[in-house]
């Protein structure tokens, strides 16, 4: 006599417990974060290769995770999140110091909401998987879980607001004079804290990088189209490949009144445009 087969259904261990399901929110928040930029730079080869990396991680751990009986799978998305931080740790203290600087600062403080929810869940849901086995109480939320996110979504919004209010009021320091008279520009992460500077014909001008970001400056400016061109005006002092990383540099003198640009080679779209009268 043959033994009946009985169909159960899909084991239970496939179904996302409510911590997975939340590490398979923050994964999916990273190509979401990281395409922010095509609206802040445009459509570069930098953006569309960090977006595509995020979509494509993205997609493997979200599949092996909805489709695999793996107990280990959350931890992928912990993972991610660990490699996201450590290529980001050379900006954070700039990018957390620098408030007035809206999208940077914005983009990482939500980056690092993703993080600590990719990474607590991520964590939390594993070992939720392997103390809990196939049982019902895998898949329900722990009972701190709401108050958690409730907590740091609120922390992401008053951090927020302060940029927000910090950028509407921008300090007067960002285009000032030395205490020698020389005019002062200082640099941001990827722009110039302004964008016009009147210098005294005869005087040099200050430039200040307060970051660790690194920045070449060059005689030239980019065109609306992305394109560097490397020019100097007539009169203009020799500006080739000056590195900034941290500190300051003089640029100059200016003895001829006159309109002039520079340019950093590394950052598109970041010119200077000088008066000197």
């Amino acid at each position: 006599m043959k033994t009946p087969i009985v169909v159960t259904g899909t084991p239970a261990r496939t179904r996302l417990s409510a911590l997975g399901k939340l590490t398979v929110a923050a994964v999916i928040g990273l190509p979401l974060l990281l395409s922010t930029d095509f609206f802040q730079h445009g459509v570069n080869v930098a953006n569309l290769v960090f977006t595509g990396i995020g979509l494509l991680l993205a997609a493997i751990v979200t599949g092996i995770m909805v489709a695999t009986r793996w107990r280990w799978s959350p931890l992928l998305g912990a993972v991610v999140y660990v490699l996201v931080l450590a290529g980001s740790i050379y900006i954070l203290p700039y990018a957390l110091s620098h408030p007035n600087e809206s999208y940077l600062f914005d983009f990482n403080v939500v980056g690092l909401a993703l993080t600590a929810v990719g990474i607590g869940a991520g964590i939390g849901a594993t070992v939720q998987n392997y103390r809990t086995g196939n049982g019902e109480r895998q898949y329900s939320a722990p009972r701190w879980l709401g108050g958690a996110l409730s907590g740091l979504a609120g922390i992401v919004a008053g951090m927020l607001i302060v940029s927000l209010i910090v950028a509407a009021n921008p300090q007067a320091s960002a285009a000032s004079a030395n205490p020698n008279g020389e005019p002062v520009v200082y640099l941001a992460s990827d722009h110039f804290a302004q964008n016009v500077v009147l210098v005294p014909k005869g005087s040099k001008l200050l430039i200040v990088d307060d970051g660790s970001i690194e920045h070449v400056l060059q005689n030239g400016m980019w065109d609306t189209n992305g394109t560097p061109h490397s020019a100097a005006e007539p009169g203009a002092p020799a500006i080739h490949n000056v590195d900034i990383t941290g500190g300051s540099r003089e640029i100059g003198p200016f003895p001829i009144a006159g309109v002039y640009h520079i340019y950093c080679t590394l950052h598109q779209g970041m010119n200077l445009t000088i008066v000197v009268q």
